[in-house]
């Protein structure tokens, strides 16, 4: 896709929370392409790991006018480390062209095979939710969606695997929550791994509070580990 027809519609940034403590900081773009209502998201991640040095995350996610992902890029750099992940999405084939690219430069490559729905995990708070829009949403019951994950790190060490989720809609309309100070409309929803339910008495789970802008959560809080991600600023360019 050609970047001279894309526009940028959102510009926004978040933190990421452990025990109140800081310890990421995500900031992100999402353009429009002009002809179609296709959208791109960009992004990038600022850590500090547990030696002091900068861990630094770059996404791209493209999406098509079905909100499949159809090129996903991951960088990640730490020192004298530097990796990329990519996904090409053949749409015609239903194959997920998977490249792993190390610190030494050498290439892993591997073809998917996959249905023709589904999601690409990546860091990024913003682009997360985003396979709300790929189909019809029952609101009253769970709703299921299959995400490709990967567990490579610096180095190949397997394919990236599918994992299922489960998500439910737990407000029926927009509800006002407080963020710093600032007035909020959002939805709440609550995902899990998709599970047998009869085995699991509580199923952990996740809470999202959703904004009305591409599906972009305001609020990310896993309560287990004392978790949030929290948005900092949202602006509207569009």
């Amino acid at each position: 896709m050609d970047e001279s027809t894309n526009y940028k519609v959102i510009r926004g940034a978040y933190k990421y929370l452990r025990n109140d403590t800081i310890y990421c900081e995500e900031t992100f773009d999402v353009s429009k392409e002009k002809k179609e209502n296709v959208y791109t998201f960009e992004s990038v991640l600022h850590s500090r790991v547990a030696t002091g040095e900068l861990l630094t995350m770059k996404v791209l996610y493209r999406l098509n006018k079905e909100y499949v992902p159809t090129f996903v890029m991951l960088e990640r750099n730490l020192g004298e480390n530097s990796i990329k992940e990519i996904y090409d999405y053949d749409s015609r084939k239903n194959i997920l062209k998977y490249s792993f690219l190390d610190t030494k430069g050498q290439s892993h490559d591997h073809e998917l095979t996959t249905s023709n729905k589904f999601f690409i995990t990546t860091p990024s708070t913003c682009c997360s939710m985003v396979f709300l829009r790929s189909k019809k949403f029952d609101n009253k019951g769970e709703n299921h969606y299959n995400f490709w994950s990967s567990h490579n790190q610096w180095e190949f060490t397997e394919i990236p695997s599918i994992t299922s989720i489960s998500i439910k809609k737990m407000s029926t309309r927009h509800e006002s929550i407080s963020i710093e100070g600032n007035k909020l409309q959002a939805l709440e929803y609550r995902l899990s791994e998709a599970q047998d339910d009869s085995l699991v008495e509580t199923p952990e789970y996740i809470r999202i509070y959703l904004s009305k802008h591409v599906t972009i959560p305001y609020i990310v809080k896993d309560e287990k580990d004392n978790t949030t991600i929290q948005i900092k600023f949202l602006n509207n360019l569009d």
